[in-house]
């Protein structure tokens, strides 16, 4: 095929030129929810993220962060963009793999014409762009997330067994090409595992190549042998060397005296040691494959060593410093995750296991700690039975159900069909969950997402109505999902909703029977990539019900895979229809049509939700949170969405640095205390006063609840210090002995407490107003309605112990919807914006779900109505994912709840004016009617504004309508499914009913009401 390389070349090129073009326009052009701030701020400043780390990433984030040239606020777009690159030199290689698997099609049909070349670059350009504007590929593209240059490092090290297959016969230099993918996997850590996968894959290549005779038996130990790689590398030689660096560490430091840093000195210059030995020792005898295998351990070990700069980073305590990695021992717990616990995969307990009886606990392993006066690590946590210790009776293989959180049971019992929790489960019961669940809802409805169609955005949790995967084939949809005709608007116009019509489902099927059929070497080699990459790690994350978020970005790898069968099947076409139509325009027209049919539609589907042009709603929402507090504040967060933009607003831009932003998540770890006892910025420590040693991990993790009259009668109501001081105490009386005598816990002996409160520093500290000074307390009852407290829980009655009212205190709206997410400090909370500020006045009774404390209008108003941006979530053209609607409800519930007390105060104008402001900046176009709005209607109700209020129910009673005559279509077990949406629906309809009654027409008589009327006649005939 004359030219090939240099069309190969060009076409590949221009293939890379359309990704980088279409994620750089669709990029969002600051931070991200979820995440992405985490990422962008470690980037930046090179600041230590969650485990188990990117420092790769990071790196290189804070590289492309330089070509802001200064401008903070233009960073996180640098770091984006690095997403966007990433992601179109994956497609690049892509194509380059394709091409290469085509070639290899071609020779072994002995074709080398025009016409099969053309062949080889369509089935190129079109494996290559469906996967450019796949749905979980392009979503990862173009935001700061590791998982874009994850796929860039999966795509190259695949497409360099290629080019080593290529070479290996004539050019003696070709292993430099398995050099690399040893290099690239390295690498890769320092970015995320999924390169890893690609191993077997890989093996197979090599094993092909290299064993032209397959048996069943040599293909069987090639295969074993591929995995155990994977193993070796993933479970042993990044692991082996943190534990030898470990252990050389305490031993020349504890054993003969040496200074810090001795033993990780010495572990450095033993493994270069050993490496030049092995290479000399090669060269040598003539072993050519141990001079191979030395070398590529000495590169997977020189890639992994961008670690070293969380290390490095780490010991310079910055602000962000997750779980502070300072030494080989904290390094290996780091990367190995262990802050967030262990889980089965293979073999363990169910979510029922018992402990067992006589051993119910076993040790866990010691933490280290250096010990600088002493010279020595000493240490600080022995685990002495921290562990569970399951009774192996029940216990058993493949433990897909096995978190015993209450509501992850529930899930168990309903998707499996478990009818006697009791009981011991099954491996039957396990492979169910796992099919219909992990399998088919978080995997399989992800596949078809991007190859298929896509319903919505909504996350599912299996209902008909939200996260489905659609093909636009009616009778399909239908069969699958109930009546997709009458839809309501809002659904039918959701710009999620895309159809590919199975195009890109059916081109890759045929593509995957056509590759086995004509060079199954290659099939079974893509085929272990594919497996590897999506069902491998559905197994080894053994997801619970329900996640937090959709896990599509975790299979992409899988995706990926498919995409090559997608653009082999377009050679396949060719190659069937060679007969008839064997000219090189007649391959042209084929590869274009496919082009037009597979990836265009996916792009044109696909560009206005994947779009984040223009969109800066995290990045403002996230100075709504701080700007809803006064200076020098104390925040308290929860969640990833209310904690990491700010970490990226404060750390990157620069933003209200001197609000201390306290994540209750983190707060249960020792080393995250220590943090937040550090100043920051603009932000003085956090007022605790705990000693490390009070709180280091393995001390008062947990406290439970015991009544004992010698300590206290049963309803006795402590003051807040000396409650503290029980905490504090070591005294053997605060302890109670469990499980035999083997565990020790500390025991707290009442639940009611006093604050008192010191009403000059009250007022000096302008927390409340002079003229609510009669309205201060004396002192503040809390009643702590829970059985046991967790080190965060200590950690915030710690605070409000020692609170000198100079710091306000507020938290976070989105910290949790009872009185338990907020201590029960509920009826001291004033409402100032996104967050709560805690004061020394009882502002409200207990409060209800997103209703807690009560506003203080002067300060909300001009939070809402002159400082809070929006990031141009009104606008028509600037996409907002459920997510970003999710969020933004909190605006509503804050604006109604202003309005309402403002009207309540008789400022009906300004009540109004709030209320107009909201529906500017969130449009029903945009949001959809939803229980959040009738806070916003009977706010306009209190304010007289009866036209607006009716103008919106009218609305909304459209939407209602739409609803319930496209439910009222179901019938069935379908119709059994969307009952409960149904039964919303008519719910909704009677409030909005009893609104028009109680403020317009002030009667309780139904056959006044219009919208009761329209609901009896929307309603008729439906059994509810």
């Amino acid at each position: 095929m004359e030219h090939y390389k240099k069309w190969n070349d060009i076409i590949g090129w221009a293939v890379f030129g359309i990704a980088l073009l279409t994620y750089m326009l669709t990029l969002e052009p600051t931070v991200s929810f979820w995440d992405c701030g985490e990422y962008i701020a470690t980037s930046v400043k090179l600041q230590v993220g969650h485990p188990p780390g990117a420092p790769l990433f990071q790196l290189l984030g804070a590289v492309m962060a330089i070509f802001a040239f200064g401008d903070w606020t233009q960073m996180a777009f640098w770091v984006n963009t690095l997403s966007a690159l990433s992601s179109a030199f994956t497609i690049l290689f892509l194509f380059w793999t394709i091409t290469a698997l085509g070639r290899k099609l071609a020779e072994s049909l002995g074709r080398d014409d025009q016409t099969t070349m053309i062949a080889i670059f369509g089935s190129g350009v079109v494996g290559a762009l469906a996967y450019t504007f796949s749905d979980s590929f392009w979503f990862s593209a173009v935001e700061g997330e590791v998982y874009a240059m994850s796929s860039f490092f999966t795509a190259i090290a695949f497409w360099a067994i290629l080019k080593w297959e290529r070479e290996v016969d004539w050019n003696p230099r070709a292993d430099r090409w398995l050099i690399l993918i040893a290099f690239l996997v390295g690498l890769s850590v320092g970015v995320h595992i999924l390169v890893f996968l690609t191993v077997p894959a890989i093996t197979m290549i090599y094993f092909f190549k290299k064993y032209q005779k397959v048996t069943t038996l040599n293909f069987i130990i090639a295969n074993v042998i591929g995995v155990g790689i994977l193993g070796v590398i993933f479970v042993v030689i990044i692991p082996f060397l943190l534990r030898l660096y470990g252990f050389m560490e305490i031993t020349m430091v504890n054993t003969f005296g040496l200074p810090f840093d001795s033993g990780t000195i010495f572990t450095t210059l033993l493994l270069a040691g050993v490496f030049v030995w092995s290479l000399w020792y090669a060269k040598e005898k003539g072993y050519y494959y141990l001079h191979i295998i030395a070398l590529s351990v000495f590169y997977i070990i020189l890639g992994y060593s961008s670690f070293l700069t969380l290390a490095i980073r780490s010991n310079a305590n910055p602000p962000i410093d997750e779980n502070n990695p300072e030494d080989a021992l904290s390094l290996l717990a780091y990367y190995k995750r262990e802050q967030y616990g262990d889980f089965p995969i293979l073999y363990g307990q169910y979510f029922n296991s018992q402990l067992d009886r006589n051993n119910p606990f076993k040790d866990g392993k010691p933490i280290y700690v250096r010990d600088e006066k002493a010279g020595r690590y000493v240490i600080s946590y022995d685990a002495k039975y921290s562990e569970r210790n399951w009774d192996k009776s029940t216990i058993g293989f493949f433990p897909r159900m096995w978190s015993d959180d209450p509501e992850h049971v529930e899930n168990y019992k309903r998707i499996a069909n478990i009818r006697n929790p009791e009981k011991k489960l099954t491996v039957g019961q396990n492979l169910k969950f796992f099919f219909d669940y992990q399998l088919g809802h978080m995997y399989w409805r992800y596949f078809m997402w991007n190859f298929a169609g896509r319903q919505n955005d909504d996350q599912g949790r299996y209902e008909l109505t939200k996260g489905n995967w659609i093909s636009g084939i009616p009778f399909i949809d239908n069969a699958r999902l109930g009546p997709q005709k009458n839809m309501p608007d809002y659904m039918k116009n959701n710009k999620a909703r895309n159809k590919y019509y199975l195009l890109p489902l059916i081109l890759g099927i045929f593509g995957l029977w056509y590759h086995f059929k004509k060079n199954p070497k290659d099939a079974w080699a893509v085929l272990l990539f594919f497996l590897f990459t999506g069902v491998a790690v559905i197994v080894y994350t053994n997801q619970k019900p329900f996640e937090p978020r959709e896990r599509d970005y975790a299979v992409v790898g899988s995706f990926y895979a498919y995409a090559m069968w997608i653009g082999l099947g377009v050679f396949g076409i060719l190659d069937l229809l060679r007969d008839k139509f064997n000219k090189p325009l007649h391959a042209l027209a084929v590869s274009a049509l496919c082009t037009l049919l597979v990836p265009g539609i996916m792009a044109k589907e696909n560009w206005d939700d994947h779009s984040r042009a223009n969109r800066y709603t995290a990045r403002d929402i996230a100075k709504a949170y701080l700007d809803s507090c006064a200076p020098n504040a104390i925040l308290f967060t929860n969640g990833d969405n209310d904690t990491f933009p700010l970490w990226y607003v404060q750390e990157v831009e620069g933003y209200r640095t001197d609000v201390r932003v306290v994540n209750l998540s983190l707060l249960n770890t020792d080393w995250y205390i220590d943090q937040m006892k550090r100043k920051a910025y603009d932000s003085d420590p956090v007022p605790f006063s705990l000693e490390w040693n009070q709180y280091k991990q393995g001390t008062r993790d947990v406290l439970y609840y015991q009544q004992r009259p010698n300590v206290a009668p049963a309803n006795a109501r402590w003051m807040a210090d000396d409650f503290m001081k029980w905490i504090k105490s070591d005294d053997p009386i605060t302890r109670f002995q469990a499980y035999g005598g083997k565990r020790e816990f500390q025991y707290y002996p009442v639940k009611r407490l006093r604050f008192p409160v010191d009403k000059e520093a009250v007022l000096r500290n302008k927390v409340v107003r002079e003229a609510d000074t009669s309205r201060i307390l004396d002192f503040i009852d809390v009643d702590l309605d829970m059985d046991y407290l967790a080190k965060r829980d200590i950690m915030v009655l710690d605070l409000l112990a020692n609170n000198d009212w100079s710091r306000p205190i507020y938290f976070s709206i989105t910290v949790g919807s009872t009185d338990r997410s907020y201590f029960f400090l509920t009826e001291y909370f004033r409402l100032e914006g996104l967050a709560y500020r805690f004061v020394p006045m009882k502002m409200a009774e207990k409060g209800q779900r997103f209703e807690f404390g009560k506003v203080d209008t002067e300060i909300m108003y001009d939070n809402l109505m002159n400082k809070f941006q929006f990031g141009n979530m009104e606008l028509p053209d600037v996409y907002l994912d459920e997510t970003n609607r999710r969020l933004s409800y909190n605006f509503r519930n804050i604006y109604a709840r202003l309005a309402s007390e403002l009207a309540a105060e008789g400022q009906n104008e300004k009540a109004i004016k709030a209320l107009d402001f909201c529906m500017e900046k969130m449009p029903v176009e945009k949001f959809e009617f939803n229980y959040f709005m009738f806070g916003i209607i009977e706010g306009y109700l209190k304010a007289g504004a009866n036209d607006k209020a009716m103008e919106l129910m009218n609305k909304f009673a459209d939407q209602l309508d739409q609803e319930i005559r496209y439910f009222n279509q179901f019938r069935g077990n379908k119709r059994k499914a969307i009952q409960q949406e149904l039964q919303n629906s008519l719910q909704f309809y009677r409030f909005l009913a009893q609104l028009e009654m109680q403020y317009i027409l002030k009667s309780n008589d139904f056959s006044k009401s219009q919208l009761y009327q329209r609901f009896e006649k929307s309603s008729a005939g439906i059994n509810i």
